[in-house]
């Protein structure tokens, strides 16, 4: 029985690197078949069908988001050890990313959703303490610019560099925004 649990466990875990490198677009059976060195025969024999094994993506990917929350709600600040734990978890990130891009399809609009949710209950704290703002006004400006960070980022540019320059451009423009309304 071990067996069977760890063969499909070989095959998420390469779905899940594969969509978040590319997207759903990367998971045609026959190239996790060939990359795994097997038939694909094993895939409909653990999964039955791409949808079934698209589910079970999903739920992977909860579960990994899930382990990772308790990591971003100890941090008292959006600091340095923020960043790398951003870094440390690239692939989960970028697993989220490709969801909002092809959110036209409910299963990944859902799992993206219930994932986010999970995210800003996480974030909440540290965020409004880091731009210095209402909750009101810094959970309106967490929307802009976590769609503005989906947008942007890709697997090369998803650095310590690119998040830190991202973070401080994020804060910088609120800050102009301030001063600009603060002298009208």
């Amino acid at each position: 029985m071990a067996l069977k649990a760890d063969s499909s466990k070989t095959w998420l875990d390469l779905g899940y690197e594969l969509f978040s490198e590319e997207g759903h677009e990367g998971l045609q059976v026959e190239r996790l078949s060939r990359i795994l060195g097997k038939n694909k025969s094993g895939f409909y024999h653990f999964f039955r069908s791409k949808e079934i094994f698209l589910e079970k993506l999903m739920q992977m990917h909860v579960e990994k988001e899930g382990a990772l929350i308790p990591r971003f709600t100890a941090l008292p600040e959006i600091s340095g050890r923020f960043l790398d734990l951003m870094v440390d978890n690239k692939q989960t990130i970028l697993f989220q990313t490709h969801l909002v891009k092809n959110r036209d399809t409910k299963l990944f609009q859902d799992t993206y959703f219930k994932v986010n949710g999970m995210i800003e209950t996480a974030v909440r704290p540290i965020w409004v303490k880091y731009l210095g703002v209402s909750e009101e006004v810094a959970m309106k400006y967490w929307g802009v610019i976590r769609d503005t960070f989906y947008a942007r980022v890709t697997s090369k540019t998803f650095n310590q560099v690119w998040l830190s320059d991202f973070m401080a451009e994020a804060k910088s423009i609120l800050s102009n925004a301030q001063n600009d309304s603060a002298s009208a």
